[in-house]
């Protein structure tokens, strides 16, 4: 009788710890480290946004522009340290990745890579359509642009390029260093008689911007 009651204790046991699902833990998914912060010298005075400080973050967009065939179409990309509490924020451009349309809607993630590889030191451009452009708008919300026709000295240059990926998206990391002026329609010349454009001027310098280009 002791025999049967062991035996079927141990039978007993072997049932239950079959029955016993073992918890399968995914692998963690793959998460982009993204951190942006920006510092330059507006006329002397300095700017710094930093990022989830005040409100500002990096916003990354793209500007395409689609051309059929046998024309490739143009990606342009930018980035901007804004924030919704502060009127102050910085952007800039760079364009163009091209690519065939017919085949895809946007760039490969090879061509988006390639391209920014590819592009270190470009040359200034109005709308960063073939190039680098810098937006400033100043605590009053007037906007100052980078000009390729400028006739001071600027100079840009992109260090630090890393493309990562994850489930949000691709990206383009970057440190941007750049000087340049840039300009402003003056607000009061078009209303004089006859209208006259005047471009008022201030001195971006010993600007770095430490953000990311999205695909």
């Amino acid at each position: 009788m002791l025999k049967k009651g062991i035996l079927l204790i141990g039978i007993s046991s072997f049932v239950l710890s079959s029955c016993i699902e073992h918890e399968v833990i995914p692998p963690p998914e793959p998460k982009v480290e993204l951190n942006a912060h920006f510092y330059g010298e507006v006329n002397g005075a300095p700017v710094e946004f930093t990022e989830n400080v005040l409100g500002y973050t990096n916003n990354c967009t793209s500007a395409k522009y689609i051309l059929p065939p046998p024309d490739f179409s143009e990606a342009v990309y930018f980035a901007e340290m804004s924030s919704l509490q502060i009127a102050t924020s910085v952007k800039i451009g760079l364009g163009a990745a091209t690519w065939d349309a017919s085949l895809t809607g946007e760039p490969t993630l090879a061509t988006f890579n390639a391209f920014h590889q590819a592009n270190l030191f470009p040359t200034y451009s109005d709308d960063a359509l073939a190039g680098f452009e810098a937006t400033y708008r100043d605590g009053t919300g007037r906007e100052w642009k980078s000009s390729e026709n400028s006739v001071n000295v600027q100079n840009v240059e992109f260090t630090a390029v890393v493309q990562e990926s994850d489930n949000t998206g691709d990206y383009s990391k970057f440190i941007c260093n750049f000087d340049c002026w840039m300009y402003s329609l003056h607000p009061d010349s078009l209303a004089l008689n006859p209208p006259v454009i005047q471009l008022d001027s201030v001195h971006m310098e010993n600007a770095v911007y430490e953000g990311w280009f999205c695909r």
